[in-house]
């Protein structure tokens, strides 16, 4: 056989061998160098290794004919030379430039299009009534121009010895095959006469099965009713895999090809080139919705029934309402529903309800669009209708579930267009619906033996005779509500209780004053949610929480019914993973990545003293909770969690605390005025004064106080007043000045001399211009940030993108693209942090920005490039930025 570097001279021609393709039983393939008439090319080289060189070279000149035969020269490259040195024959393929499949690294949309073109191909070769009989990744040679642009809609089948004529099939011949590949009927020494068509459409089947989950397929995937592991494939072909309509072709392909039977498998491979075509066309789409399905608990049976009268309801009528009381298992119900029905619809929309249903539908961390995101400034009922526009040309014809979760409010005219697009509607609420208006699905209790299968499952192991008997009683004494069963079981798992005081907690405190019927006519009414409130804090309080568990189960009350990415739990509210781990495992919180509360118990959260807690503490929980929502310019929720801290402020009630309240409201009125520190309109002068107010009131009050941390709290509110003021008319710069001379004394350590140094900063570049000063402020800032920030985005967002600024200002381009390319070497330490991502992507913005003032239309152009790949990349991950659009207007 060949080796790599062996020369052979033949007709003319000379071959160099450059490496070895593949091996098979008959022949050897190599990727060769050829030399002809002064010209130099590239072709795969195949050499004859088996005795039978007659079947070789037969073998060769039947691949061109079915080429001519089947017009297939835009599928697979010509054969265009036979020749035999020292007894051996050869076969010279032309050739481009490649790698076998098994060799390269695609995407998932250009996998899907080889398979494509391979289906022809095989769809050619039947039609010249042949069989290929050994697909496999290694015997396809794929085109490529160069390393990063590959030919999708050229292949070479390299072991093409294994082609047999249908005519020429006896039962007897031996034939080629790879065992992890070949149809059952090719291993077994019975089934050789089933040899036929469906042969390699079931090769094809697992071919696009192995390049989806990197895997091949297993017996039990081999059923007309086989369930496949979509959400356990490679994470980078997970933004496709999530999708259902993705999913659902991939499951007609593997439902249609990997059969066990032939007579079960596809009629002819026209039907798999149909689904290839229809996924290639998907996976190619740059506009769909980009799903964010929900995570269903992992204890979840016994709800047979009601899943299968969702469904049928929902072949009756496209609108249903699923009520119940609340922690009765709604939710989890309609999770397990969309799970169980992924491949039923082609886009699946899942919301959870924040209390307005235009601040919901607008929110794009909840619905996503993949070409479409809400601008700065965009009022929310304009992006509503854009957005709805767009959402509805996106679905057209397709069949789509709409999942409201958690809904508590009206049915507005908003929700009306929703309910009335003809999708199938999922509304999961406390609340009945308007009598007579829509079908309703019941949730109760399920049946006392699941409910014992789920308390063991909480507890980790099996119940003890006591255990068992008392939890009969706790089952009858709580109407079965799942929600407090599983917190007794995960409370008694980890020792915080044990059962004897769990059954007293609950016959004290139970539903046993009221009736069934009751508790269904009730639902979370005053009473019935005043006793479920009551047994969540008395299990809560016989738990015997740390100060650590209180403060983090207090502070995640205080966000919205989706909680809070982990990361962020941990960077923005300080919350401490342990204990964060610790709460999940007694059942207090959920955490898939998100950490949030169940609403029942945040409800009841909300209303449990800080016990323990300082009161400037507990302020400043506030605090860090609402500079999440400023980033979202959620000024709703905002309002919130003041209401929170004002009901706390009146009951402990001190000058720093009012302080502290009243810097709460300067954020809200900064959020609401986005930046407009510059008034244009009356709304924005009132807006201004309100901030500039509620700023000067937190300074008063902190004045007056005498508590420890009061010069803390005073220089962080008379640097947040000095920087408002600077950007606002010059008129107040004087203030400002005075503010930025009254601070400094009171500064006594590094971080606010960081954040004093960058307001000064400021000063001298809007107020009071002097650019030798802002650079030994800024300069001074930069080494004080390196001592006292532990985190890149930290040094990133207080220091780089400030003084950039500062430049920009000063007409120092270079100086400002240094600092943000600088920031941009900092984003690319973290590869992998979707954080850093996502600020990459805005600091190329800024770049855009910067270059454009310069004219540099070149440079934009590529940064703009950049940032789209950014986007393309990373778009179902809620990453996308736009530069802003008079900057893409200059540099056209």
């Amino acid at each position: 056989m060949l080796s790599k570097g062996e020369k052979l001279c033949a007709d003319g021609r000379e071959y160099t061998v450059l490496e070895l393709l593949g091996k098979g039983a008959n022949a050897a393939a190599f990727l060769a160098e050829c030399r002809h008439g002064g010209l130099t090319s590239k072709c795969i080289l195949k050499e004859c290794i088996s005795g039978d060189k007659e079947r070789f070279i037969a073998s060769g000149r039947m691949q061109n004919e079915i080429r001519q035969l089947s017009a297939l020269g835009n599928q697979t490259p010509p054969v265009s030379h036979i020749f035999e040195v020292g007894d051996t024959e050869y076969i010279d393929v032309t050739c481009f430039g490649g790698a076998t499949l098994d060799k390269l690294s695609l995407t998932l949309s250009q996998y899907i299009a080889v398979c494509l073109t391979v289906a022809k191909t095989v769809g050619y070769y039947h039609k010249a009534g042949c069989l290929c009989l050994d697909l496999k990744p290694d015997n396809i040679f794929v085109l490529q121009n160069a390393p990063d642009d590959t030919v999708t809609q050229l292949v070479e089948f390299i072991d093409f010895d294994s082609v047999r004529r249908l005519s020429e099939l006896d039962g007897n011949a031996p034939l080629a095959y790879t065992a992890d590949w070949c149809a059952p009927e090719q291993r077994s020494p019975f089934a050789a006469g089933k040899i036929t068509e469906a042969t390699d459409i079931y090769a094809l089947g697992e071919l696009v099965f192995f390049t989806l989950f990197g895997r091949h397929s297993t017996e039990r995937e081999h059923r007309g009713f086989s369930k496949y592991p979509f959400d356990v494939c490679p994470k980078q072909h997970r933004r496709f895999t999530d999708r259902p309509d993705v999913c659902g072709l991939f499951t007609r392909l593997f439902r249609g090809t990997l059969r066990s039977s032939p007579a079960n498998r596809f009629d002819n491979v026209s039907e798999v080139i149909s689904l290839l075509e229809s996924l290639v066309t998907e996976l190619e789409k740059r506009d769909y919705i980009i799903p964010k399905l929900p995570t269903v608990p992992p204890y979840f049976f016994g709800r047979d029934s009601e899943l299968a009268g969702i469904s049928e309801s929902l072949k009756k009528d496209n609108v249903l309402f699923v009520t119940g009381i609340g922690g009765i298992g709604k939710s989890a119900l309609v999770k397990a529903f969309i799970r169980s029905h992924k491949t039923d619809y082609d886009v699946i929309i899942y919301l959870e309800f924040d209390g307005d249903f235009v601040r919901t539908f607008c929110d794009d961390m909840q619905l996503q669009l993949s070409t479409v995101s809400r601008q700065d400034g965009e009022p929310a009922d304009e992006y509503f209708t854009r957005k709805l526009t767009h959402l509805r040309r996106i679905c057209g014809v397709k069949k789509v579930l709409f999942v409201l979760d958690n809904f508590s409010g009206r049915i507005t005219k908003e929700l009306s267009k929703i309910l009335y697009c003809g999708y199938d509607t999922i509304i999961v609420t406390r609340n009945r619906p308007p009598q007579n208006s829509f079908p309703i699905i019941e949730v109760v209790a399920i049946s006392d033996s699941a409910l014992m299968k789920l308390i063991s499952l909480n507890l980790g192991r099996t119940m003890t005779k006591d255990e068992r008997s008392s939890f009969a009683e706790i089952i009858t004494l709580v109407q079965g509500h799942t929600l407090v069963l599983e917190l007794i079981a995960r409370q008694i798992s980890v020792g915080r209780l044990d059962i004897r005081t769990a059954r007293e907690l609950i016959r004290e405190h139970g539903f046993s004053h009221f009736s069934v019927e009751q508790i269904g006519n009730y639902k979370d009414g005053e009473e019935v949610y005043g006793t479920l409130s009551a047994i969540i804090t008395a299990l809560f309080d016989a738990s015997k929480m740390t100060s650590a568990e209180l403060l983090t189960i207090k502070t995640l009350a205080l966000l919205d019914v989706r909680g809070l990415e982990q990361e962020l739990t941990e960077r923005v509210l300080k919350l401490d993973f342990e204990t964060v781990q610790n709460l999940g495992q007694q059942g207090w919180l959920y955490n898939d990545g998100r950490v949030k509360l169940h609403p029942v118990i945040a409800e009841t959260m909300r209303d449990h003293k800080w016990q323990g807690i300082p009161d400037t503490e507990v302020m400043e929980r506030h605090k860090s909770v609402i500079a999440v929502y400023e980033g979202t310019a959620n000024a709703e929720q905002i309002v919130f969690i003041i209401k929170q801290a004002e009901q706390y402020k009146n009951l402990y009630s001190r000058h720093i605390i009012n302080a502290m309240l009243w810097d709460m409201y300067g954020s809200y009125y900064d959020t609401i005025l986005n930046g407009a520190y510059v008034a244009y309109t009356d709304e924005e002068q009132e807006l201004q004064n309100k901030l500039i107010e509620a700023m000067d009131n937190a300074i008063s009050e902190a004045e007056q106080s005498a508590d420890p941390k009061r010069d803390k709290y005073l220089v962080q509110y008379m640097l947040s007043l000095a920087g408002i003021l600077i950007r606002c008319d010059p008129s107040y710069h004087p203030e400002a000045r005075e503010l930025l001379d009254k601070v400094e004394p009171l500064i006594s350590d590094d971080e606010n001399r960081c954040y004093f140094c960058m307001v000064n900063a400021w000063y001298y570049t809007l107020a009071e211009l002097d650019a030798e000063r802002t650079k030994a402020l800024t300069d001074q800032a930069a080494k004080l940030a390196k001592t006292v920030f532990t985190t890149d985005i930290e040094l990133i967002d207080i220091i780089c993108i400030p003084i950039a600024n500062c430049l920009f200002y000063y007409y120092d381009y270079d100086g400002a693209a240094a600092k943000l390319n600088e920031a941009i070497t900092l984003c690319k330490v973290h590869p992998d942090q979707l954080t850093y991502i996502d600020k990459h992507a805005e600091l190329l913005c800024c770049l855009i920005d910067t270059y454009a003032e310069q004219g540099d239309k070149k440079k934009c152009r590529e940064l703009l490039a950049e940032l789209e790949e950014i986007n393309e990349k990373y778009r179902d991950d809620g990453i996308h930025r736009e530069p802003n659009p008079e900057t893409l207007e200059l540099i056209k």
